[in-house]
């Protein structure tokens, strides 16, 4: 066999094969089975996949089907199909002919399934074809990725290799056989995360603490060369427990979008232009799309990232008390979901009459009560929490109110108006904790808080007691002497007047 023709081979074969490898300075190890001479049928044949995502440390060099160490990030579960192609008899110079001749695309029709061999790479992103007994039969191989693993964007692309290997007068070694075949082909891969985005601690966002805002982030993979995004777009598929805002509050920032270079520097995109941005009521989904533009531009932004940040209500809590959602990159046609979720819990408050844990506690109706983030503010009534726009909540007939939704963590409650003829309780404020989940009376109580009342002070009313009892006592007898006083009065008046003229009879 010419150089001339060993070097075209290798050049057909050993470039699809290997192509997308790390630079290839390294040789074989010593045990590896490469040997001079005539091709030895005897020595068992074995095809060995390295996958890893693709990275601007790991392009595109020639390899050799040897052994070597290359950067990146393995990836278990991508599952690979061999093909023999029929007709291709490498004891023979025709034989190789063809393989210098055909193409992965041309030698596809040639594959049976009869000759077909799977195999899939494990935790190590590693997959090896070593036929049913122990070798895979002579011949060239058509080899194509049938299972994209996680978080992979494009397959990689179909390629031919021999078995054995040859690797021709440029090698190191040059002008052997590797019959222990190593490739390396790799995926452009996307890491797609969802996380909850807490708010600054004291800020407006906080003191609404129905607002739950999500960060999705989506990488802006690396290429093969040659390959270009045709397809980005990210979708938020919100929960029932979730209301989709576009805007929140006054002070509060809006669901937005923000594009950066590998470097990490924000770039300008401009929503209508580079994306559109829409929200399906009806399907509950929230879709990010690039434009043709936004795409002819992330393409030069390959490394960088793509993140959604959505902006919602939280409107209802489950049972679990943890609100999940779920969103998807569509990058080129592949699909990747990843789930967040976040922990909502609500807070009831009980107003009644009567001592701490006594038995009989009236429940009492009227009581208006505030939440705060921190004491300062519980002291001075100033920015208290707001859900839904709602900052004062009053318990009903039954002692009881109910402040919805709230994002766990510690809080302070203050009764700012009593119940009507009773007192403010002391203190009028306490500490508390928001968990997850309902509120619940029974041990384990979660969500809680109480506040017990005394009426008004009682004030002097007149005449009412035993004071008042002896007053009217003094008082009847004082009328009585009064009146018999008057009468004795007027009965002298009137004998005077009877006897007027009359002389007194002369003493005897």
């Amino acid at each position: 066999m010419s150089h001339r023709l060993l070097r075209r081979i290798a050049a057909a074969v050993g470039l699809t094969a290997l192509g997308a490898t790390a630079a290839l300075a390294t040789v074989a190890p010593a045990q590896a089975v490469t040997l001079p001479g005539n091709i030895n049928t005897e020595i068992a044949r074995t095809l060995t996949i390295h996958k890893l995502a693709l990275g601007p440390n790991n392009g595109q060099v020639v390899g050799t089907g040897q052994q070597v160490s290359v950067p990146g990030t393995p990836l278990p579960g991508a599952t690979f199909t061999a093909g023999l192609v029929e007709g291709v008899d490498l004891t023979t110079p025709a034989g190789w002919d063809q393989v210098a001749a055909l193409t992965p695309a041309t030698a596809a029709p040639r594959v049976t399934t009869a000759n077909t061999f799977t195999a899939t790479t494990d935790a190590n992103g590693i997959a090896t074809f070593s036929g049913t007994a122990g070798t895979m039969p002579l011949g060239l191989y058509l080899v194509t990725e049938t299972v994209l693993p996680a978080g992979a964007t494009n397959p990689s692309a179909p390629f031919l290799v021999t078995l054995p290997f040859p690797t021709g007068p440029s090698g190191a070694p040059a002008n052997q056989w590797v019959y222990d075949v190593h490739v390396y082909p790799k995926n452009a891969v996307t890491a797609l995360t969802k996380t909850r985005v807490p708010a600054p601690a004291n800020s407006v966002e906080a003191r609404n603490p129905d607002l739950i805002r999500w960060a999705i982030n989506s990488d802006i993979p690396t290429l093969a060369a040659g390959d270009t995004l045709s397809q980005v777009v990210l979708t938020d598929n919100l929960p029932v427990e979730l209301e989709y805002l576009a805007t929140g509050p006054a002070g509060v920032a809006p669901t937005s979008v923000q594009v950066t270079n590998s470097a990490g520097v924000a770039q300008s995109f401009a929503s209508g232009t580079d994306y559109t941005l829409v929200y399906n009521a009806d399907t509950r989904a929230l879709t990010l799309t690039f434009t043709p533009a936004g795409l002819t531009r992330l393409n030069g932004l390959q490394g960088g990232d793509v993140t959604l940040t959505v902006l919602s209500r939280a409107v209802a809590i489950p049972s679990s008390g943890v609100i999940t959602n779920t969103a998807t990159a569509t990058i080129n046609g592949s699909t990747e979901t990843i789930t967040g979720s976040t922990p909502i819990g609500q807070l009831t408050v009980f107003a009644y009459q009567g001592e701490p844990g006594a038995a009989t506690r009236n429940p009492l109706a009227g009581a208006v009560y505030q939440v705060f983030l921190n004491q300062n503010d519980a002291n001075l009534g100033q920015n208290p929490i707001l859900i839904n726009g709602v900052s004062n909540w009053t318990t009903g007939p039954n002692g009881l109110v109910a402040i919805p939704i709230i994002t766990p963590g510690n809080y302070y409650v203050r009764e700012i108006t009593p119940p009507s003829g009773f007192q403010l309780p002391q203190p009028s404020q306490v500490q508390t904790q928001v968990v997850a989940g309902p509120t619940s009376t029974t041990p384990p109580v979660q969500n809680y808080v109480e506040f017990a009342h005394v009426q008004v002070p009682s004030f002097a009313l007149p005449l009412t007691g035993s004071d008042g009892g002896l007053w009217f006592t003094l008082a009847g007898a004082g009328l009585v002497t009064s009146g018999l006083g008057v009468a004795i009065v007027a009965a002298r008046r009137r004998y005077v007047r009877s006897h007027a003229g009359v002389t007194a009879p002369a003493a005897a």
